[in-house]
């Protein structure tokens, strides 16, 4: 049966006439009568109690039930239509990323949660890991969109779809007898101090020390930022973390860019080369982008 004729069924039955039924839909009252008779021979039963010279329509039983699986069927009709519209613009779907560890906090608070409110039927399945952890939940298909700070195992399989550089600091608690006075630091000032740093930037750091002819005092590695952030909180290392531009850690501490040539990070968000993004992907990166573009204007 044309899901039309169900649609006009409620209208006559909404308007209680089926005069004022023609009216609304803009068809003619004996076409509005003969898709009434259509139904009653298809589903074989008097849906409406006729009578000369009665205005309103009164519903037998059988159409008193097929009002209410009318309502149910076109309900579920433009349903189906709102939701293949929605997945068409890539407006429903599971967003699938995977995350260095010391971006995940600041992604959340930057990106995801106004992503997030901006299209709410997009779900999120977010992985936060190393670099060789990142690099086999990108080829194997598990995350779509990596966003990494440091060059991932095996670089030539995988296109940056965004890049910006990122500040290695020293983060100091404001109390701290470590911290200089200078506003900003190379890696020989920080040759005597206790450190604590995540593994993201642990390789890279430890290398760039083993250029400038020391071994740092890294007396505590650990998965995340935040927890490398601890340490300076409390007042008993100093923390080495990448930061992004405008990122804060509050009052209580003060941060010191390292600005050796050398030291080079970019927080980069690539794919799978040739591997083609959902269309949830592809609104998260074009929001991602937009975000950023704004804020460099402000920030300029």
């Amino acid at each position: 049966m044309d899901i039309e004729i169900y649609k006009n069924f409620l209208t006559i039955v909404n308007t209680s006439n089926i005069t004022q039924a023609a009216e609304e839909l803009h068809i003619t009252q004996s076409a509005l009568s003969k898709q009434i008779r259509m139904l009653e021979d298809f589903y074989g039963c008097e849906l409406i109690l006729s009578a000369r010279g009665r205005q309103k329509i009164i519903l037998t039983e059988a159409g008193r039930i097929l009002y209410e699986k009318a309502s149910h069927i076109c309900n579920l009709a433009a349903s189906a239509k709102d939701e293949l519209q929605d997945v068409k613009a890539g407006l429903t779907g599971t967003l699938r990323l995977s995350i260095a560890y010391s971006r995940s906090t600041l992604l959340m608070e930057r990106t995801l949660k106004d992503f997030a409110l901006k299209y709410p039927k997009i779900t999120f399945d977010i992985k936060e890991a190393i670099a060789a952890e990142q690099t086999q939940q990108l080829l194997n298909g598990i995350s779509e969109l990596g966003i990494t700070l440091t060059n991932l195992s095996s670089p030539d399989y995988f296109e940056v779809l965004f890049s910006r550089p990122e500040t290695l600091s020293a983060v100091f608690n404001a109390n701290s007898p470590f911290l200089p006075a200078k506003s900003s630091l190379n890696l020989e000032d920080l040759k005597e101090l206790p450190l604590s740093i995540s593994e993201g930037v642990k390789a890279l750091f430890q290398a760039q020390c083993q250029e400038a002819g020391f071994a740092p005092q890294i007396v505590s590695s650990s998965t995340t930022k935040s927890t490398s952030l601890l340490w300076a909180v409390h007042n008993i290392y100093v923390a080495i973390v990448p930061s992004e531009p405008g990122e804060t850690y509050g009052s209580r501490l003060v941060v010191k860019p390292i600005t050796d040539k050398n030291i080079n990070f970019r927080k980069n968000i690539v794919r799978v080369k040739g591997r083609p993004l959902s269309n949830a992907a592809q609104l998260f990166l074009d929001f991602y982008k937009e975000q950023r573009f704004k804020e460099s204007k402000v920030n300029n």
